[in-house]
């Protein structure tokens, strides 16, 4: 039996199939664009960087700045908030079924699976919180809840990275994109901590650096989400197709 045929047949045994957890993801991935497409749409300016910035940046705003019920230009945003969160939500829900189908590709639990998995759910609930902790109202709980959300989710990205690019059926758009998410989400977190633990700790940059970080974070996560959305449709896709017989 192949390797391929042994997870087709284990696919049947599981108690969510693989076909309900594609839809999952793609529900939700497809969810979030439209829902981010719509608050950006909406969003009336300004960026960490420029406040007095029109319109939306997409790389200059962060998606957290499309959740705030004001814009960084002080301007109202009720809507667009609304719709943001929502959205937000509906990707956490994506990525955690995202999980669980990369764990699946495994011929076995093996421990990478399981970590996958272990981390991964955790992650992505507390991820679900954070549309809860808008940083206009709440700076150091929405620091915290993304600082919380981030450990986890990482090491959940780190092993579904690896075992798409060990796996011999995996495509090399989905290693890329595996690549691409978890080498600029992973420097975007990296750097999102490392900026709020000099300040806390009293310690600021020259300006000139702040400026650089200020440009730099947003662009980094839009890079790491738009792997990340590319990476969930495309083994979302793949298992309804195929069942996990080939990604």
């Amino acid at each position: 039996m192949t390797d391929a045929t042994e997870r087709a047949t284990g696919e049947a045994r599981r108690p969510i199939d693989g076909r309900a957890l594609a839809l999952i993801s793609t529900l939700g991935a497809v969810g979030f664009i439209v829902a981010m497409v719509i608050a950006a749409w909406l969003y009336p300016g300004g960026t960490w960087a420029r406040p007095r910035a029109i319109g939306h940046s997409l790389w200059g705003n962060y998606l957290c700045d499309l959740m705030q019920l004001r814009a960084r230009n002080g301007a109202p945003t009720p809507v667009g908030s609304l719709v943001a969160r929502v959205g937000t939500v509906l990707m956490f829900a994506a990525i955690a079924s995202f999980y669980v189908q990369v764990a699946r590709l495994e011929r076995a639990a093996s421990w990478l699976a399981r970590v996958t998995v272990g981390f991964g759910l955790p992650g992505s609930a507390i991820g679900c919180v954070i549309p809860l902790t808008p940083s206009d109202q709440f700076p150091v709980a929405h620091a915290v809840v993304v600082v919380s959300a981030f450990l986890p989710s990482f090491v959940a990205v780190l092993g579904a990275a690896v075992i798409c690019l060990r796996t011999a059926t995996t495509t090399r758009a989905v290693k890329l994109m595996a690549l691409v998410t978890l080498i600029f989400g992973g420097l975007d977190g990296l750097l999102y901590i490392l900026a709020y633990v000099s300040f806390w700790l009293g310690y600021l940059p020259p300006r000139d650096v702040q400026l650089k970080i200020n440009d730099l974070l947003p662009a980094l996560q839009r890079v790491g989400t738009i792997g990340m959305v590319a990476w969930v449709l495309a083994v979302a896709r793949a298992r309804a197709e195929t069942s996990g017989v080939k990604v």
